[in-house]
């Protein structure tokens, strides 16, 4: 489609000159033809009328009216002659003879005058030493011949016609000659446009093939040249951007890098903080339940002891135990770093083991090496602190057990603490809705598990709680 448009406005150009040339030329011809033809008609009438001299000087001059109107009828009987006269010296028409077939239009009429002299021959003694002869004339008359310039139309239309098929064929020979020899060039033009529309499309390997002659050929080598250079700097400027992109991507890396280091010291910072401002209020509330209320419960239970026995001094006094048990367990929590579950469950048997050997209540301890992996916050410590106590207490004053099985196993990132009793369960359905059951169910949520308690083989309770080791650093 190129190359069809590019050859459409090479013969436009190509023929706006060349049609204004054979117009031109068409012109001038048309104009030296007409003038040839004026040329040629005059010089007939002038044939006309020396012919017409010859053959009527002779009765010019003997005044013969009858031969001079044979002479004009003969002369009016030629081709293209309109009329004729013949005047005498004073301008008297002597003969006049008209045409019938001629035509009759006066202003397409050209005349002719041709003045008849009468001649005869003396010897001049100057002209004959000379050796000349000197004619001496005498005007007898003139003769008047029109011709028609009918005669000349198909003259006239032949030259017409003939220019005409001159120019249309030197305009068919030169449409001809401008397709063929623009053909070629169209073809090379074509060529190196599409493969500019190639490399405008992204192309950088595309090359115009270098056919064209001349100033086109040229053109191609240098448009190659162009599009070498071009795609070498391409390929440079993409290194220099694939270049500074690593470059960038790098600083990105690092400063992404930075940016996390930072966050983890100052996240470190305020953990730090934080746990600075926790372990100073710890340590306040701990002094100030040890010093206050742990101070007052020991007084007490001196001054209790003191009392006489019975049942009531008995019962004040296990109960200001219990809460000193309370005290010290919670005093205990707060003073704990973050600990694993085999410290808290190893320091939890340590308290509980002198109870158990008084109540003469055996204790089967199985924990798995995976509790020295599990670590615990101190909240969570205390959740399970709390659990293990609510469970043995209950054991201790309800179930009548003669043993304790406690059991800690793990598989598939799953914990699961076993407390089996062979007492007897009596957990109702009043009971499951009590307060003790409830905390603990809710201590062990907490933790990231749940707490279930039902009646073993034996006929015992049965506590399990299960937990996700994994989940146990991000629990509150």
């Amino acid at each position: 489609m190129g190359a069809s448009s590019i050859r459409r406005q090479l013969l436009s150009l190509a023929l706006m000159p060349l049609s204004l040339t054979i117009l031109a030329v068409s012109v001038l011809a048309v104009v030296a033809s007409l003038e040839d033809i004026e040329s040629r008609l005059k010089q007939r009438g002038q044939d006309i009328g020396k012919q017409a001299v010859l053959m009527s000087e002779f009765y010019f001059y003997t005044g013969d009216q009858l031969q001079l109107n044979n002479v004009a009828a003969i002369v009016a009987g030629l081709e293209g002659v309109s009329s004729i006269r013949f005047l005498n010296a004073q301008g008297e028409v002597m003969v006049k003879r008209r045409n019938n077939a001629a035509d009759k239009d006066l202003d397409d009429q050209h005349l002719f005058v041709i003045p008849i002299y009468s001649k005869g021959i003396s010897l001049d003694e100057v002209a004959q030493l000379a050796g000349a002869q000197t004619e001496l004339s005498e005007k007898l008359g003139s003769i008047e011949i029109s011709l028609s310039k009918a005669a000349l139309t198909p003259l006239r239309e032949a030259a017409y016609m003939r220019i005409l098929l001159v120019a249309l064929g030197a305009l068919l020979l030169g449409v001809l000659m401008v397709y063929l020899f623009g053909r070629r060039l169209s073809a090379a033009l074509s060529e190196t446009i599409e493969a500019a529309k190639s490399v405008k499309r992204g192309n950088m390997n595309s090359r115009a093939p270098e056919n064209g002659e001349g100033e086109i050929l040229e053109f191609q080598k240098v448009f190659n040249r162009m599009v070498g250079s071009v795609q070498q700097n391409e390929v440079q400027l993409q290194d220099r951007i694939n270049s500074a992109t690593r470059s960038l991507n790098e600083t990105v890396a690092e400063l992404s890098q930075s940016n996390r280091e930072l966050a983890a010291t100052r996240q470190a910072t305020i953990e730090l903080e934080r746990s600075k401002a926790i372990s100073d209020e710890r340590a306040r509330i701990m002094k100030d339940m040890h010093d206050g209320i742990g101070g007052q419960l020991v007084a007490s239970l001196a001054l209790i002891e003191k009392e006489q026995n019975s049942e009531i001094r008995a019962n004040i006094s296990s109960t200001l135990r219990e809460c000193l048990d309370d005290l010290r367990l919670i005093i205990l929590s707060l003073n704990m770093r973050d600990s694993t579950v085999s410290a808290v469950l190893a320091d939890f048997k340590y308290r509980v083991h002198k109870k158990l050997q008084k109540l003469e209540i055996e204790l089967i301890w199985e924990v798995d090496d995976i509790a020295d992996h599990i670590s615990l916050q101190p909240q969570q410590s205390l959740h399970l602190l709390r659990i293990l106590q609510e469970v043995f207490t209950n054991t201790l004053k309800h179930a009548g057990a003669s043993q304790i099985h406690l059991r800690l196993t793990s598989e598939q990132g799953k914990v699961r603490l076993s407390i089996d009793d062979d007492g007897i369960f009596t957990l109702d359905e009043e009971q499951r809705d009590c307060h003790g059951l409830n905390n603990m169910q809710w201590r062990a949520a907490e933790l990231g598990g749940n707490l279930t308690v039902a009646c073993n083989e034996a006929g015992g309770c049965a506590v399990r709680l299960d937990f996700a080791a994994a989940d146990l650093s991000e629990v509150p």
